[in-house]
């Protein structure tokens, strides 16, 4: 047997017996090591691992079975081989279950032991490609369900771009062949307003793809000023009055008395509420109310964005923020986008340090809640 390697540790307090396994097992190559006692195994054990152990079953202080069951509590993968002169059914059945591999059964020749000893090896050997082999399986697994999602997230994409590209740009190129037909002086105001309005939305979905690519999680922004986050809201609101107009919706807002500030980009953190509020406005009831609170404390500065409209299922909670995801796909994407609004303003919150943080109830409604540190924890201007 070529096994120089494995080391082999014998515990037996017979001297001539210990000599006996040890000229035995050192002759084909294996590294042994001699213990007399249960003590003396154990401050040899945790000095140096053992792949097997031969053990009397009859040791001065602790007995064989009771060491077996402690070694195999303290090192699982050392096999054991018990060693008896007294083979009944009471030794053996204790022997295996305190997880012991077979037995030998004194007195034994030297053939006995090294067949014995040969097959706990070929055995552990066996189940150490085994479990080689399930590892490697479960990697490729891991790796084939990760390149699923990915093609997932590829046909997502093309589904949702394609889509989302072609609504404005169709009303572009219609706006376009009327002007070519009537001529410039003959196009109305609907047919410019459908243009520009087509015209907006391809830049929003450009601004949004290259505002995902371009964002570096958890990495401080190049250019940081002090932004008032109360500004910016009335900022998007004011900007949004078209979205609330369509939905017949309002806002609400809550700000402390006293401006508070955050290091951030304004124009990405502006962004960023932009998508919650919008998102409150589409995902709301008709006519409803988009309630934005402000609030400061010692620790830091949080912004909430509430809705009472349709609610984010609990399962769904853990996929909101992934790109091209949207939570409306279950009511037949009437919301449109393309999904990014949320994997984005992610990105830009966690830009400075800052975190987001959902609570929804499906018919009840949801609140986004963006949550920066004090500006001694943030980046620094």
């Amino acid at each position: 047997m070529e096994n120089i390697k494995t080391a082999i540790l014998i515990v037996e307090d017979d001297i001539s017996m210990a000599g006996f396994l040890s000229r035995s097992l050192t002759s084909r190559g294996f590294a042994v090591t001699v213990a007399a006692s249960a003590e003396e195994f154990l401050n040899k054990v945790l000095i140096e691992p053992f792949e097997l152990a031969l053990i009397d079953i009859n040791l001065p202080g602790m007995d064989g079975i009771t060491l077996t069951r402690k070694i195999k509590a303290m090192a699982g993968t050392c096999d054991i081989i018990i060693m008896t002169g007294d083979p009944n059914l009471e030794n053996a059945i204790g022997a295996i279950k305190a997880g012991a591999y077979d037995f030998l059964i004194k007195p034994f020749s030297d053939e006995m032991l090294q067949l014995t000893v040969e097959r706990c090896l070929q055995k552990r050997n066996l189940s150490l490609e085994l479990a080689n082999t399930k590892a490697a399986r479960d990697e490729i697994l891991a790796a084939y369900s990760q390149l699923q999602a990915l093609e997932n997230m590829k046909d997502a994409f093309l589904s949702v771009v394609g889509h989302e590209l072609k609504t404005p740009l169709t009303k572009i190129l219609s706006g376009i062949d009327l002007i070519k037909e009537s001529g410039p002086a003959g196009a109305g105001a609907d047919v410019i307003n459908a243009v520009e309005t087509g015209a907006l939305r391809l830049n929003e979905i450009i601004a949004d793809i290259l505002e995902y690519t371009t964002s570096k999680r958890s990495a401080c922004p190049a250019q940081l000023s002090a932004a008032d986050p109360a500004v910016l809201v009335k900022e998007v609101v004011e900007e949004l009055q078209p979205v609330f107009r369509e939905h017949n919706a309002s806002a609400l807002t809550f700000f402390p008395e006293t401006a508070t500030t955050i290091n951030c980009e304004p124009d990405k953190l502006r962004l960023a509420i932009k998508h919650l509020i919008k998102n409150a406005v589409i995902f709301g009831p008709p006519g409803g109310v988009v309630k934005i609170r402000l609030n400061e404390t010692p620790r830091d500065i949080r912004l909430s964005v509430e809705d009472a409209g349709i609610g984010i299922p609990k399962e769904k909670l853990t996929v909101i923020y992934d790109p091209f995801y949207q939570v409306a796909d279950y009511m037949t994407r009437k919301s449109g986008g393309l999904g990014l609004g949320l994997a984005v303003t992610k990105q830009i919150t966690e830009a400075c340090r800052g975190r987001i943080e959902v609570s929804s109830s499906v018919g009840k409604g949801t609140i986004f809640t963006l949550i920066f540190p004090q500006k001694e924890n943030q980046c620094q201007v």
